[in-house]
């Protein structure tokens, strides 16, 4: 019989429900795929990018699976070998949701000088600071308002809708 040499990832996984945003972090090995508990529609196994994570206030580095949107991220900022990703400074954001009925946590690794923010479409990616926001459903950028902490919408008065319009 003919076998396979097989890369199993071993040791502690990262608890995302005990991550706070804000928290420091940063890739202490290459990012590499291995199998996830996932097929895809032909049935064919998943594969979900894992590395070691150093975290801030966690004594040992744990796996984590880094999602597309960190890993696009990632290659923005430092190119596209992981190698190059180890040991640079990461800022912690969690967001909590529910993903197939069930409560779940993701995880973003943002490098420093780069945010958070949603595309055209309503995806979030990671991007370099200042880059400009995209309003939903077009192409046109929104001049950010640091007063407000957001961006102006372009809405004139004749678009809005009147209270006593309302049907209830």
């Amino acid at each position: 019989m003919k076998y396979t040499k097989s890369s199993i990832t071993t040791g502690a996984w990262v608890d995302k429900s005990t991550l706070k945003n804000g928290q420091r972090a940063k890739i202490v090995s290459e990012t590499k795929p291995i199998p996830s508990n996932f097929k895809s529609e032909d049935g064919s196994i998943q594969t979900q990018d894992v590395a070691k994570i150093r975290f801030e206030g966690i004594e040992d580095a744990v796996n984590t699976s880094l999602n597309k949107t960190t890993t696009n991220g990632l290659m923005d900022a430092f190119g596209d070998d992981s190698i190059n990703w180890q040991g640079k400074n990461l800022t912690v954001y969690v967001e909590k949701g529910r993903y197939g009925g069930k409560a779940s946590y993701s995880l973003y690794l943002i490098p420093e000088g780069y945010v958070m923010q949603d595309d055209e479409n309503g995806y979030a990616q990671i991007v370099p600071s200042g880059t400009p926001k995209i309003k939903p459903g077009s192409t046109q950028t929104l001049p950010d308002d640091p007063e407000i902490g957001g961006h102006i919408e372009d809405v004139n008065d004749e678009s809005r809708v009147k209270p006593e319009d309302i049907p209830f």
